[in-house]
């Protein structure tokens, strides 16, 4: 390879000679660069490509390529934990998927709810689906903590950890792919675990501002503590909290409405008041929803009640939920057209 050892040579960039010589006229060629050498002089700017190949050798294998091999990234694994509003956004986006709104008071059983689920998922003992994958594994073993220590013969008074979030203005969700198996067909669900004092802020000063992800729910569970119900003393002000929860949400949600299912915990203790579940159920469609009851037992204390009884149901119903679409084109009612700002005020 013929190198110049003229400072201001241009010959490799324009293919001219800055002093007007051919090539085969130059005073500057190097000898020893001729001969096979190698010049001590810096390749001149646009001239590395052909240095970094005499650098690497003059064989014509190994020209054009670089002296080290790229370094492959190993593999990473997702951290796991709950995942935040963007990427919950993003799995809605790429897949399809169901989210849940929970809504309830604190000690209403949401969290024993997931924990229950978790552990039957993973017992392969989740009546007509199987776990098929979760993007917050690590969240699931976080809060199922307190049922995995429990061994002694009296029943503690709490089996799962109390929810904290990280960020208290933003929920984290719990995230569950199920394949269900008279069909083999997938299920994404996105399911919040949240502090029950956003509920209570939201019934006692109807502050919805940490509830804005709701709106995007096709099914809302109503999680209510079952043993306030079974008390004849307790249920008249846990019936009146139930049915101003129901209103509160009535003005956060769009129509057509969510399907909405009230979940009370502690099935184990006793059967839901069927008089009571009317009231709400009336309640409930003042409101313009239209309320299921799905009663579980997270965990038992009774013989005859299985833990984790009627959570498998209460996913069943949600997974095969029938909220109905709205109209594409609604009327205007003043002008009789179907229009896009009939369809915006909607």
């Amino acid at each position: 390879m013929r190198q110049c050892s003229f400072d201001s040579c241009t010959f490799s960039i324009t293919g001219r000679c800055i002093q007007g010589h051919s090539e085969s006229e130059c005073p500057h060629i190097d000898e020893a660069a001729e001969q096979g050498g190698i010049s001590d002089q810096e390749p001149a700017e646009g001239d590395w490509s052909r240095a970094g190949a005499q650098w690497e050798g003059d064989s014509d294998e190994g020209a054009g390529h670089a002296v080290l091999e790229p370094t492959q990234e190993m593999p990473r694994l997702p951290p796991s934990m709950t995942l935040g509003s963007e990427e919950a956004e993003s799995l809605m986006c790429s897949e399809y998927t169901t989210m849940v709104g929970i809504v309830g008071l604190p000690a209403s059983g949401k969290t024993a709810c997931l924990v229950s689920a978790y552990l039957l998922l993973s017992r392969g003992q989740f009546q007509g689906y199987d776990f098929a994958d979760s993007r917050s594994l690590m969240a699931f073993e976080q809060i199922s903590r307190g049922s995995r220590q429990w061994a002694t013969a009296e029943t503690p008074r709490q089996l799962t950890v109390r929810t904290e979030l990280a960020d208290d203005r933003q929920p984290g969700f719990l995230h569950f792919k199920l394949r269900r198996k008279a069909d083999n067909r997938f299920f994404n669900i996105l399911l919040p675990d949240l502090p029950g004092e956003w509920s209570r802020t939201l019934i006692d000063k109807a502050d919805s501002t940490r509830f804005e992800f709701i709106k995007s729910a096709t099914v809302i569970w109503i999680m209510v503590d079952g043993r306030e119900f079974v008390d004849p003393i307790q249920r008249n002000y846990a019936t009146y909290r139930t049915e101003l929860l129901i209103t509160r949400l009535a003005g956060v949600l769009y129509a057509p409405a969510p399907r909405i299912i009230l979940v009370p915990s502690w099935k184990d203790i006793g059967e839901f008041p069927k008089a009571t579940f009317d009231l709400i159920q009336a309640a409930g469609r003042d409101a313009g929803f239209n309320i299921t009851l799905a009663p579980i037992a997270s965990f038992s204390e009774n013989d005859h009640v299985e833990p984790g009884d009627g959570v498998a149901n209460l996913l069943n119903i949600t997974l095969n939920h029938d909220r109905v679409r709205p109209d594409f084109w609604p009327d205007d009612h003043e002008s009789k057209l179907r229009n896009l700002s009939a369809f915006r005020s909607a």
